[in-house]
């Protein structure tokens, strides 16, 4: 069937107002207006109202520039001062949310000091109906020829629910394993997603990250994590009824926000930070009453440091459970509200995570949770009862889990994990064991008093860009699923990096320009902290290539083959480095207890421990003599020099490379200096001396450039390889 051609421009000028009242295709989308989505096939995505009514007004002039005065003057009402930024990000969010590339667009394209315009055809939705269905409805036995692409069925969306509430904005996401025993994909044998996809209500819109939300017991309020756009994930609380009252913030200053829970009576919150030290507090918040000043926390537990939802109170309002580790054994803790009384509930295996992201049942009859098995990473759902008893509820073996609750009726169990970097919810059934997709994208939910489920809408995508200070990233590395950690080989002809296309993170080598993406291991579970070896002939990585996926510290060659283990014992490890002119890997590491500095035979054999003045961190790098290195202390913003070597040997000295107010994002060093990405309000590259510490500034970004735990690496003088967020968003929704 020949595509119709796109809507012809309109002589008239442009205008928002509607003209389809049902809605109208966009090449291979359907984009129902009132309703603040589109939708292709089972799959629905949001968008926020202004990006649809800057959409519309492009639709309506398809093929024709539409120049940005006229777009503030029909979406922004002549607002200059607030537009050119507010443009900027719904052409954003209408790329990310369409999945276009902006140098390469299907959809939309920038026109270069003018404004912007579609490419892909603009149809009525009714019309588009009648063009492809004149004789109506095909009906079973219907003439369509075999083979011929299905046709579009008119399809009439209820009007989304759009709540009285605020707003969030981006998030960064890594890419993860799916799970190995999954439901069948939607349309496939036995598919049971929904036949209309649910339609979510918008909570939150604000800028910055809104990554956690939970609604009080009456319904009335949200409390909900809040990213700025630097430091920490702060608790905020928002009235539901009053949507111009400004958010109230609870707790801005006791770390990164990462689980929070009602109180069944609503007078409290408990929720858990990580703090600037790296440890992990839970805190007990009176609730304010409306327009009174809230009073400050109060820290009733040391938590486990995990960056996944921790925590929940009990119904019976008597017991907060958490992830702690107490003995050198982690689990499932229970701990009064004065934080007395505390018990164990439950043991992880040795080597294991702490059980974590626990979920009560509405009726407190049992707490579901997640356990992870050591040896490859994976987890799967579990159940403890008063008594003691644990039992094992699935073998799915999910390497990504972003948040479990209870569905409404308190036997199934409600889960986000990731599928392409897209992130969704699913819902295991006690009845029949199966895993049904709920047809939505979601992270964290949480199940409300009512039964509803508030989550985060999160979505990213990073590629990977060549970068000279002074200059803009030039995406050089693109594909449908992120791109990350970019490392340079040290010919400078080759590229590698961690990719999600292949359908779980694996490690591939590209061209330096890009060019001819390969890749290097096919593991089907983690990869990441990748390093090149002095000659270029190896890499070394964290991963499962341990027998059975153990999860451990690998390597493999450049020109492909099966990557070998070094340790694999299912401890932590943080970013290898290779020894300049030793064939050894070192790297920091929990194994035996406390994080020190391990070194490896890189042809295998055992290791031994270097010790560090500080407990070492997420990384170290060798200065090109091999007689000193750089480290991170773990949890910190500084760097240390430590020599190895001459009379200085063992010898230590601090290198203070942030300004008041910043967190280091990521480091390199580079000869006898160090480059910096540091991360205020806005994002700063540095150069750093070894001796004197003299800084010299190299250039900035605004906040959003890049992912919020961006990574590079050294691309040669002046320049670097640095992820970059082509999209992100982040809103938080409820799904009834």
């Amino acid at each position: 069937m020949t595509p119709c051609p796109p809507v012809t421009a309109p002589t008239d000028p442009p205008s928002t107002a509607n003209p389809w009242p049902d809605g109208f295709t966009l090449g291979d989308w359907q984009v129902d207006v009132s309703g603040n989505r589109l939708q292709r096939g089972g799959e629905v995505r949001p968008l926020r109202h202004k990006a649809m009514e800057l959409l519309v007004l492009l639709a309506r002039n398809a093929g024709r520039t539409v120049t940005r005065d006229e777009i503030i003057d029909s979406v922004w009402a002549g607002n200059r001062f607030v537009a050119p930024k507010a443009i900027n990000t719904a052409v954003w969010t209408i790329r990310q949310t369409l999945g276009d590339d902006p140098d390469a667009p299907r959809y939309l394209q920038t026109i270069a000091k003018k404004g912007y315009r579609l490419v892909a055809p603009v149809i009525p939705l009714a019309t588009a109906a009648a063009a492809h269905n004149p004789a109506g409805p095909a009906t079973k036995g219907s003439n369509q020829q075999a083979g011929s692409p299905p046709r579009p069925v008119r399809r009439r969306w209820p009007a989304a629910e759009l709540g009285a509430g605020v707003l969030l904005l981006a998030v960064a996401g890594v890419a993860v394993h799916q799970a190995r025993e999954s439901a069948p994909p939607a349309g496939g044998s036995g598919a049971l997603a929904p036949a209309v996809p649910p339609v979510p209500q918008v909570l939150t819109q604000e800028p910055g990250v809104e990554y956690l939300g939970a609604l009080s017991p009456d319904g009335a309020r949200l409390a909900y994590a809040w990213w700025r756009g630097r430091g920490a994930g702060a608790l905020y609380l928002r009235d539901i009824g009053a949507p111009a009252r400004p958010p109230l913030p609870l707790a801005a200053a006791h770390g990164d926000v990462n689980s929070l829970a009602w109180a069944p009576d609503g007078n409290s919150l408990a929720f858990a930070a990580l703090g600037a030290d790296g440890r992990c507090t839970v805190w007990l918040q009176p609730v304010p009453a409306v327009g009174s000043t809230p009073r400050a926390p109060r820290a009733i537990a040391e938590c486990a440091p995990l960056r996944t939802p921790l925590l929940a109170w009990s119904p019976d309002g008597r017991r907060i459970v958490f992830s702690a580790e107490r003995d050198g054994a982690g689990g499932l803790f229970a701990v009064d509200q004065n934080g007395q009384g505390m018990q164990r509930l439950t043991t992880a295996p040795p080597s294991a995570l702490p059980d974590h992201q626990p979920a009560w049942a509405p009726d407190g009859s049992h707490l579901a949770f997640l356990r992870q098995d050591p040896a490859d990473g994976t987890r799967d759902l579990h159940e403890w009862r008063p008594g003691g008893e644990v039992r094992r509820l699935t073998t799915l073996n999910l390497h990504a889990v972003h948040g479990l609750t209870h569905a409404a009726n308190g036997r199934d169990l409600v889960f986000s994990t990731t599928r392409q970097d897209t992130r969704v919810l699913q819902r295991w059934q006690r009845d029949d064991g199966r895993v049904v997709p709920l047809g939505v994208e979601g992270s964290a939910p949480v199940r409300a008093a009512d039964g509803s489920l508030v989550y985060a809408l999160i979505r990213t995508h990073v590629s990977i860009a060549r970068l000279a200070f002074g200059g803009a990233p030039v995406r050089t590395i693109q594909g449908l699923a992120s791109d990350r950690v970019p490392r340079q080989d040290p010919s400078g002809t080759r590229l590698s990096f961690v990719s999600g296309r292949s359908g779980s993170p694996e490690l591939w080598l590209a061209d330096i320009d890009g060019s001819a993406p390969r890749a290097l291991t096919t593991l089907g579970g983690v990869v990441e902290s990748t390093a090149w070896s002095p000659r270029g002939d190896r890499i070394a990585f964290v991963g499962g290539c341990g027998p059975g996926g153990r999860i451990g510290l690998c390597t493999v060659a450049a020109a492909g083959g099966v990557p070998q283990p070094l340790a694999t014992d299912a401890a932590k490890y943080s970013a290898p480095a290779w020894h300049p002119q030793r064939d050894e890997l070192w790297v920091a590491s929990d194994r035996g207890g406390p994080w020190q500095m391990w070194r490896f035979p890189a042809r295998g054999g055992e290791g031994g421990v270097e010790p560090t003045a500080l407990a070492p961190g997420r990384a170290l790098q060798w200065l090109a003599d091999g007689s000193a290195f750089v480290y991170q202390p773990l949890g910190e913003h500084h760097l240390r020099w430590r020599s190895v070597s001459g009379a200085q040997a063992g010898q230590e000295r601090r290198i203070d490379v942030i300004d008041a107010g910043e967190e280091l994002v990521d480091w390199q060093l580079d000869g006898q200096a160090i480059t910096t990405l540091t991360r205020s309000d806005r994002d700063r590259w540095r150069r750093v001396e070894l001796t004197g510490g003299r800084r010299r500034a190299l250039g900035e970004h605004p906040l959003g450039t890049l992912p919020e735990r961006a990574r590079f690496a050294l691309a040669g003088p002046g320049a670097v390889w640095v992820e970059v967020a082509n999209t992100q968003v982040a809103d938080l929704m409820r799904l009834r």
